[in-house]
């Protein structure tokens, strides 16, 4: 799990594995600095467990926040299904589709920019999604062009 912040926008990458009880503490605390806030959550598999969600869910910072769920996954479908029975302000999209997740949000131009180039640099640093394959972290390895093998 990683993320990052700009403005009100945080934006979340997880990989195949679920968050470590530290970092799911941590991620939650360092959003409270942010005002009209927005979550921006791209999963590869992983999400909170169970009693990640009950705290998420009881915590009133995060009642009504504006969060997309992007994910390839039913499972993690699935549960966002459920949560939005608490937080009808969510909503799950397939990994490809930025521009729905960006009007959800609510993001203006700007704000769509930096999101995009939030999740590049997070997917990036785990090596996930078009940076499959690379050595995680690397900055200086570029991923495959769009629709190419390397």
């Amino acid at each position: 799990m990683a993320w990052a912040h700009d403005g009100r926008l945080s934006v979340v990458v997880h990989g195949e594995s679920s968050p470590s009880a530290l970092e799911w503490s941590w991620f939650l605390n360092d959003n409270r600095s942010l005002r009209d806030l927005r979550v921006l959550v791209c999963t590869y598999g992983g999400s909170p467990d169970g009693k990640q969600r009950r705290e998420l869910l009881q915590d009133p910072f995060y009642g009504g926040v504006p969060t997309v769920i992007m994910t390839n996954s039913a499972i993690a479908r699935g549960i966002v299904t459920v949560l939005n029975l608490f937080n009808s302000n969510m909503k799950a999209l397939p990994l490809d589709a930025d521009a729905m997740a960006h009007g959800f949000l609510g993001l203006d131009v700007s704000e769509a920019a930096h999101a995009r180039e939030l999740r590049e640099r997070l997917e990036r640093g785990l090596g996930l999604g078009r940076f499959a394959g690379l050595a995680a972290g690397d900055p200086l390895r570029k991923p495959p062009p769009e629709g190419g093998h390397g």
